[in-house]
């Protein structure tokens, strides 16, 4: 049976002065993700400490579609979220297409320049 979970993470970026928030969704597929401080189902305000102060906000979800709506719920500004896949085969998450919004969905964008994988 496979595995999968879609762990969200929202973060700020601190070098801009208007601290602009960053969503990126990573699919652990067939492994499990390293860290289960996530909640699981919906997004909540990440834990405040010394290795992830810039986090703001995680959460782990069992299908792409319930990710997607709990980012579009929490941050309907949002235009683009990056994407990672991260296979029991690979040592290191591998960078994929992100997801860009048109309209009312989110469809995949164009594939990241080094992301080792056809377009």
């Amino acid at each position: 049976m496979a595995y999968e979970t879609y762990r969200v993470e929202v973060t700020r970026d601190e070098t801009r002065a208007d601290g602009a928030h960053s969503i990126e969704i990573t699919a652990y597929i067939d492994r499990v993700p390293e860290t289960d401080a996530p909640t699981r189902g919906r997004l909540s305000r990440a834990a405040k400490g010394v290795w992830n102060s810039r986090l703001q906000f995680t959460g782990d979800f069992e299908t792409l579609a319930a990710a997607l709506a709990a980012v579009t719920a929490a941050h309907p500004q949002a235009q683009q979220i990056r994407c990672y896949e991260y296979t029991v085969d690979d040592e290191y998450p591998v960078e994929v297409a992100p997801l860009v919004r048109s309209g009312d969905k989110w469809r995949p964008g164009d594939s990241p320049p080094h992301s080792g994988r056809p377009a």
